[in-house]
């Protein structure tokens, strides 16, 4: 069952690979604990009671809220799934409550060493730090991007985010002409770049290494830091997350909770 529902989610739902791998993860786990510590335990038969249980036992075992709060979010997706698909009639995790997460600050990388590191870059690297430095598109965003997705006159970026959400982003020109010696030779459905996630992050974490200390030099920061300087300008919150295609105004509210202990800037130019 947990295989037609991660299914159901990649294909139906939009689910990134990414979080469809976690919630597998989450919920095999969940089912072995099941299965170990619940006489003949089925799906159907689980109660809230025993989710409890079964998020005691992983708190315990030192995971940390937002993991516990991830599992228990797979867990109520799953029976969610089975009461659309008419195989159950409840849901023992509706009224389930989240562990608290401790505020923390977006991790950011200053503008200065984005810019010294775009400028000093080549090539495919430094198209995709001109990529993320000036829209704040999530890194598989990035490596989604097909040339059908460019509007090269009016320096714009079709973005399928989260949940199939389409938004559009803006660009620099700067960035886009980089592409224009391949642009003719690319078919419109074709990827801009074939590279996979973990050799992006190597590529921009050696770019970025000269300039910066930062405790994480990776795509995600970049996208922190962009969303932070859109908050010193005094974009609102509703703004923010349009721009960045966050699901929840909360995730947005923190961009703005960092910007007012900092100084007013402008958003990032690359090219000075």
């Amino acid at each position: 069952m947990i295989r037609e529902f991660l299914t159901y989610l990649r294909s139906i739902r939009g689910y990134s690979e990414n979080t469809t791998r976690a919630y597998g993860k989450d919920l095999a786990e969940f089912s072995q604990w099941a299965k170990e510590s619940i006489d003949h335990a089925r799906w159907s038969t689980l109660t809230r009671d025993d989710i409890d249980k079964f998020l005691i036992h992983q708190a315990e075992r030192g995971l940390k809220p937002s993991t516990t709060n991830r599992q228990l979010s797979a867990i109520s997706s799953l029976y969610g799934y089975f009461m659309r698909e008419g195989l159950i009639d409840h849901n023992p995790c509706k009224y389930e409550s989240r562990r608290k997460q401790p505020q923390t600050m977006p991790n950011t990388i200053s503008v200065e060493a984005i810019r010294k590191a775009y400028n000093k870059a080549q090539g495919m690297t430094k198209t995709m730090l001109g990529l993320l430095a000036t829209t704040g598109i999530r890194l598989q965003e990035m490596l989604d991007l097909r040339w059908q997705d460019i509007d090269f006159e009016n320096a714009q970026l079709r973005i399928m985010g989260k949940g199939s959400k389409e938004r559009i982003v803006q660009t620099d020109a700067s960035v886009l002409a980089s592409l224009a010696q391949v642009r003719q030779y690319a078919r419109p459905e074709m990827r801009l770049f074939y590279v996979g996630q973990r050799h992006t992050r190597y590529l921009i974490y050696e770019a970025l290494r000269p300039y910066s200390n930062s405790r994480q030099l990776s795509p995600h920061a970049i996208r922190h830091t962009f969303a932070t300087e859109l908050a010193k300008n005094g974009e609102t919150t509703t703004t923010i997350a349009k721009i960045l295609g966050h699901s929840h105004l909360e995730t947005s509210q923190k961009y703005i909770n960092m910007a007012e202990i900092a100084a007013p800037r402008h958003s990032i130019t690359l090219n000075q």
